[in-house]
């Protein structure tokens, strides 16, 4: 592929679109579509939302204020309320105002939409300033999601069910769902000989692991009945033992010889459960 440099004045960013639910100080609702939403990692199992704001619109001053928000998920049926949220102040009030259901947060008292499909329920923080833009880091209270929508673990989300808009400059809607994390390198992998060596020799070293493994316990189970008598055999038993758990580090034969993670079997012991590759 060949490419060519520019100026760093092109905006491809791709982003999701979101509307934000705020109170305003009479405790009206506000909401307004803000598309500089991300997540970052704070642990194990634990993210954060992070959104950035740029001037001093209302809905930035509710968030400074309120210390709270909801992050409503745009899909494309929703594209005529994200036009209306983010043009009304510029249209003016007397601009028909399309219909729209607003409910309140589970966790929190955040005004919610009824037609988003994934709300983020949010309290902020911490808050940093950057030039006019404020990025919000968020600690995710609740969320929301659409009852058809069902997710076997964190990352098994179909993005296809929540029909997302993207936004880049112009609005985006995606296709199809192609597949998860280690789908493409096992095919890449399948059938090939690259494969077949891959495999044989991970093969060959777990055999190996197993058999220094087998071979330790019983001369140390052996070594530990004759202890008065042969106390050099628990030795010997225990030093394999040893050897056998180093030799699987060392050699990758305890781990996924296609994604690297430690192997957790699933199905009949034959797929690896972090990427799905066929090892056995």
């Amino acid at each position: 592929m060949k490419r060519r440099s520019v100026e760093p004045v092109y905006s491809m960013c791709v982003q999701p679109s979101f509307i934000i639910g705020t109170y305003n100080e009479d405790g009206t609702c506000n909401f307004a579509p803000i598309t500089w939403v991300s997540a970052t990692g704070v642990g194990s199992d634990k993210y954060m939302l992070v959104i950035s704001m740029f001037g001093s619109k209302r809905t930035k001053q509710n968030v400074i204020r309120e210390r709270k928000f909801s992050a409503n998920l745009v899909n494309t049926s929703m594209l005529p309320l994200m036009d209306y949220f983010g043009t009304k102040h510029k249209a003016g009030d007397d601009e028909a105002e399309p219909e729209y259901g607003v409910g309140v947060g589970e966790a929190l008292d955040v005004p919610t939409l009824d037609d988003s499909p994934w709300v983020y329920e949010c309290e902020v923080a911490e808050a940093v300033q950057t030039g006019e833009s404020t990025t919000f880091f968020c600690h995710i209270r609740n969320i929301q999601m659409d009852e058809n929508l069902v997710c076997e673990d964190t990352f098994d989300v179909d993005l296809t069910v929540l029909d997302p808009v993207i936004y880049s400059g112009r609005y985006h809607s995606l296709g199809k769902m192609l597949g998860k994390i280690g789908d493409f390198r096992m095919k890449a992998y399948e059938d090939t000989s690259d494969r077949k060596a891959i495999l044989s020799k991970f093969h060959r070293n777990v055999v190996i692991m197993y058999a220094l493994l087998f071979i330790g316990v019983i001369v140390s189970f052996i070594g530990g009945l004759t202890v008065l008598s042969n106390p050099a055999a628990l030795i010997v038993g225990l030093l394999l033992v040893f050897v056998s758990i180093f030799f699987g580090f060392a050699s990758g034969a305890i781990f996924c010889p296609f994604c690297g993670g430690i192997i957790s079997r699933q199905g009949f012991g034959e797929y690896c459960r972090h990427c799905g590759e066929k090892i056995y």
